[in-house]
């Protein structure tokens, strides 16, 4: 039976995925993978602060590997008191998430860990919304909580 090629993308390590689009070879992903290994930074912080592709790039994979698609929520633009008043500010800042839209019963929100179930799960009992998660960046969503509450 043939592997679709998201189940493939799953498999795969980051560094592996952007040597197999040429965003680095193979020696460049061993020293990614070393530095990672002593600073214990995750290794697409390492692949981004060493120059190899942009955090964006690094982030629309990982959403694509987790299943959550990958939001630059600070493009989002003003997001709506109305839609705000579903996660207080103190709630956004401590559990790292921010709302942007609601549509019908479903509430999507951006999250720095959007495989957080407990946080998900939490959300959707609290509004009786149906809540979607998108990924973001820590830095991305700070600066929109900061810009919206």
């Amino acid at each position: 039976m043939k592997q679709d090629s998201k189940e493939i993308l799953k498999e795969m390590r980051i560094g592996e995925i952007l040597k197999s689009l040429d965003f680095i070879d193979d020696a460049e992903l061993k020293k990614v993978l070393e530095k990672h290994k002593k600073s214990g930074e995750r290794v697409g912080e390492v692949l981004s602060s060493m120059g190899f592709a942009d955090m964006e790039v690094i982030l629309s994979i990982v959403g694509k590997q987790i299943g959550h698609p990958y939001i630059n929520v600070s493009e989002y633009g003003k997001i709506p008191s109305k839609i705000l008043n579903y996660v207080p500010e103190f709630a956004a800042r401590n559990h790292m998430i921010i709302p942007f839209e609601k549509t019908g019963s479903s509430l999507k929100v951006a999250m720095s860990d959007p495989q957080n179930d407990e946080v998900r799960t939490a959300l959707s009992v609290l509004t009786g919304l149906e809540v979607t998660a998108y990924l973001t960046s820590e830095e991305e969503l700070l600066s929109a909580i900061s810009k919206n509450y």
